[in-house]
């Protein structure tokens, strides 16, 4: 990575009208050159000819570090009888002057025959570069210019017959040079703008870099890549191996990103224009890399593999080690995101992606980002349902094999909208588990359910059963036995007539606290079915443990039965282990004839589905019992 290139990566342009910037591109230069030494040097004249504010600032402070004196014209109209008055040892002049003919300056000074000394040119693009070439200047720089590096470089043309003597005193200068960096990098740790613990920028500065990335992105027709970085399970460092290895860890992983950065310098060689790359520690245990990429966007996958292979190694500290899961969210300007911040959050909901599915990296897309504001949109409007009690509950008959006969109903959540759709459980119920507004809802229901069975027996039907559906969250509730107690108290009705449905993914063989609650609502009398049989993680060898009463047989094996044996054979196995263990045994999803008919062969003690009837409100199902 040349001189120009380490200056943006450390973070700040090198005409940044901030000095301590300034200080600070020093210090991170690990291998750049600089000559902070004037006294003791033969002092050399230059002529600055240019009308640019920064350059006009900075460029006599750079130059005076190298022992040499600036004079700075501004009107080209008078640069020549400058030159000539004042006959300096180098000018340095923008590419843009031009003379009263229209001449460019550089040429004008070239063409001057009483002018011996060399013409260094500050181009504002590779048009002037090429043009100042074809002129034969000495030396031309592209924008933004390095001072340090055409300080150097006007000092060499100056003095050739020094140059080894110079190289000495370099050693020496850099040591000095490298004693104000490491001052100028403690108080900028201490800023408002870099983190204390790693040193590197936080959020806001950060942004800021990115901002001027972006920019030279629309000049140069390039790409910004930036890749957040977050760790799973870093909390459990904290709280396992303390905070003080936790802040190491830290520092550690700002260390190898920091390396990480170099090799995206080796990465950039290939692309045209301004090459940005730059580190940011953006949130808690939350990292972001930005650098400029291609438009084939090759060096992201190979910087992205370079930064996973980095995290994989352990963490090792006063004999201890920690292996990080590191997750990677990465977004590229300009397809993903129009302005820096929002590249930024964007990385990192991509991050989160990447977190909440287990894998190591994830790319933003849109789709993700409609998913995710759907999600909260769905949160909050669910918050305002609960309370304004908008929530249905609508009953599908469960039919008894032999007599066909409805012996019970599955109470299933409902969400109608103003417009008369209604928003589906598999869409809500997700958002409202990780919302934590499950044991709020599944109260509700239970409670709902119960008040409905009391309505029903007030109409002189009493045998009917009620299922309903529980979810994991509040099997481990330890309250929920007795919120469900209170329930049946409250609408007086027997124990015997609710029957909870348990999800088969959320039975864990080696939980006690869930088989403890488990029993503990069996001691209460109500009873308790297995939702989804065969398709998660109850195995056969433990189902015997839990205090179940009723396998329900999942609806994707019932689809299958009339053309499938393998889905009929295994539909034949669970209804004869359900029933050799003292349980019912219910088919879901039955939809056809055919499907009942091969049912009732095998020996199916129940069966629900669209074939009886979907779910519906509490008054057809009364109709339905009635007509029975």
């Amino acid at each position: 990575m040349s001189g120009r290139e380490r200056t943006v990566a450390a973070g700040g342009a090198a005409d940044s009208s901030d000095l301590t910037d300034q200080i600070k591109v020093l210090a991170q230069q690990s291998t750049g050159q600089f000559d902070l030494r004037a006294d003791g040097l033969e002092q050399f004249r230059a002529l600055l000819v240019c009308r640019d504010k920064s350059s006009q600032k900075w460029g006599p402070r750079w130059l005076r570090q190298s022992g040499i004196q600036c004079s700075i014209v501004t009107e080209p109209d008078k640069a020549l009888q400058a030159a000539r008055s004042m006959v300096p040892d180098v000018i340095i002049v923008e590419a843009s002057l031009t003379d009263r003919d229209g001449d460019a300056l550089y040429q004008v000074f070239a063409d001057a025959a009483d002018l011996s000394m060399p013409v260094c040119v500050l181009c504002s693009s590779t048009r002037d570069v090429t043009a100042a070439l074809d002129a034969y200047a000495f030396d031309v720089v592209r924008k933004p210019f390095d001072w340090q590096l055409l300080s150097r470089r006007a000092r060499t043309a100056i003095v050739k017959n020094r140059h080894e003597q110079e190289l000495a005193e370099l050693r020496d200068s850099m040591s000095e040079a490298l004693l104000l960096a490491n001052q100028a990098r403690k108080q900028l740790r201490e800023s408002e703008s870099f983190e204390p613990l790693t040193g590197l920028p936080k959020r806001s500065k950060f942004v800021q870099l990115l901002e001027q990335a972006t920019r030279a992105a629309d000049r140069d027709e390039t790409r910004i890549a930036v890749i957040t970085i977050g760790f799973g399970r870093f909390r459990l460092i904290v709280e396992a191996m303390g905070s003080q290895f936790a802040d190491r860890t830290v520092s550690e992983v700002a260390e190898r990103l920091s390396n990480c950065l170099n090799d995206a310098g080796d990465l950039q060689r290939p692309i045209g224009g301004l090459r940005t790359a730059a580190l940011g520690n953006t949130g808690a245990e939350q990292f972001a890399l930005m650098f400029t990429c291609s438009r084939s966007g090759d060096e992201i996958d190979a910087l992205q593999r370079r930064i996973s292979d980095e995290l994989a190694k352990p963490v090792f500290f006063d004999g201890q080690s920690v292996h990080l899961t590191a997750h990677l969210g990465i977004a590229c300007y300009p397809e993903d995101a129009c302005s820096a911040e929002s590249l930024l959050v964007r990385s990192e909901t991509a991050m989160s992606k990447a977190r909440a599915r287990g894998s190591e990296v994830s790319f933003y897309s849109a789709a993700a980002d409609a998913q995710a504001v759907r999600r909260l949109q769905l949160e909050h409007m669910l918050l305002e349902a609960l309370d304004r009690g908008e929530l249905r509950l609508a009953y599908q008959p469960l039919n008894d094999m032999a007599s066909n006969r409805i012996v019970a109903v599955e109470a299933l959540l409902r969400w109608p909208q103003a417009d008369g759709s209604f928003i589906g459980p598999d869409e809500f119920v997700p958002v409202a588990e990780d919302a934590g507004l499950m044991k709020r809802i599944g109260t509700l229901v239970v409670d709902a359910a119960c008040r409905q069975l009391r309505a029903w027996r007030g109409q002189g039907i009493e045998a009917l059963r009620m299922c309903v559906n529980v979810s994991k969250c509040q099997l481990m509730d330890r309250e929920f036995p007795d919120k469900v107690r209170h329930c049946l108290e409250e609408h007086g009705v027997p124990s015997a007539s609710l029957d909870l449905e348990l999800s088969e993914r959320g039975v864990l063989s080696d939980n006690d606290d869930l088989l403890d609650i488990l029993l503990q609502l069996k001691r209460i009398g109500v009873t308790l079915s297995l939702d989804d049989f065969g398709t998660g993680d109850a195995a056969v060898a433990y189902l015997k443990e839990l205090p179940v009463d009723t396998l329900k047989i999942d609806r994707s094996y019932i689809g299958g039965l009339a053309n499938d044996g393998k889905d009929k054979a295994i539909t034949a196995a669970i209804i004869a282990m359900g029933q050799r263990l003292g349980m019912s045994v219910v088919a879901e999803g039955v939809e056809t004839s055919q499907q009942l008919d091969i049912l009732a062969t095998l020996g199916c003690d129940q069966y629900q589905g669209f074939y009886c009837s979907p779910a519906v409100a509490p008054e057809t199902i009364v109709a339905m019992l009635l007509e029975q």
